[in-house]
């Protein structure tokens, strides 16, 4: 872990035990080994994978930490090559991770890296948010999504995964919060949601802060 992503932990208040600070670090290189025959993050990113990658999936623990309970089960969309849910799974201990991707190597990665880092409370689904198959019953306290595209297309199926009352975390950047969206608006009123906060926060890397959404879900 370098000195920027040490300053911004503690900047945020985030206390990472000696155990969470080594699963990060053994992810990290796990993720950096295997970008080598995949690609996993872009290859001019791997320098700041700390900073770009691993820091903008931390911003959500303090938020996960405060909003669940002890034991919530939590699903991360889209899931990629971790981010964020095996960053998330890897300091909260206290909760279980579901990575949901429809892509087969990126299953495959984050399988091993469950085993390597190692990650006991980590389940690796291959399927889509809102496909069927033996676990479309299964329903989350929260669910987080990164970057799988427009925020109205995803934000339905997220919500539709989730129990009454549970949350749903969509990282978004600037530009996207300040652009008029009444589709996004549109969504969030069908689907049975409300936007109960915005948090916002800055990368050492940017001059602009980011921001991660919270719907709840109040509907059925």
């Amino acid at each position: 872990m370098n000195d920027a992503a040490k300053n911004a932990i503690a900047g945020w208040k985030l206390e990472l035990s000696p155990e969470a600070a080594g699963r990060l670090e053994r992810f990290a290189s796990t993720l950096t080994a295997e970008n080598a025959v995949q690609n996993l993050v872009s290859k001019n990113d791997e320098p700041l994978l700390w900073e770009r990658h691993i820091l903008d999936s931390l911003a959500a623990a303090p938020l996960l930490r405060r909003l669940l309970k002890p034991g919530a089960a939590v699903a991360d969309a889209g899931s990629g090559a971790g981010f964020p849910g095996f960053v998330l799974a890897a300091v909260l201990e206290e909760f279980t991770f579901d990575l949901l991707d429809s892509r087969s190597k990126r299953c495959d990665f984050l399988s091993r890296a469950a085993a390597a880092v190692p990650c006991g409370n980590v389940r690796v689904s291959q399927r889509r948010v809102g496909e069927g198959g033996k676990d479309a019953g299964r329903r989350y306290a929260a669910v987080t999504e990164r970057a799988m595209g427009q925020l109205e297309n995803i934000l339905p199926q997220c919500l539709n995964i989730l129990t009454k009352g549970g949350v749903f975390l969509a990282w978004q950047s600037s530009a996207q919060l300040a652009a008029n969206r009444p589709a996004v608006e549109a969504a969030v009123k069908r689907s049975g949601a409300e936007l109960i906060e915005t948090f916002n926060y800055r990368l050492p890397v940017e001059t602009e802060d980011r921001h991660i959404l919270v719907f709840k879900k109040v509907g059925k």
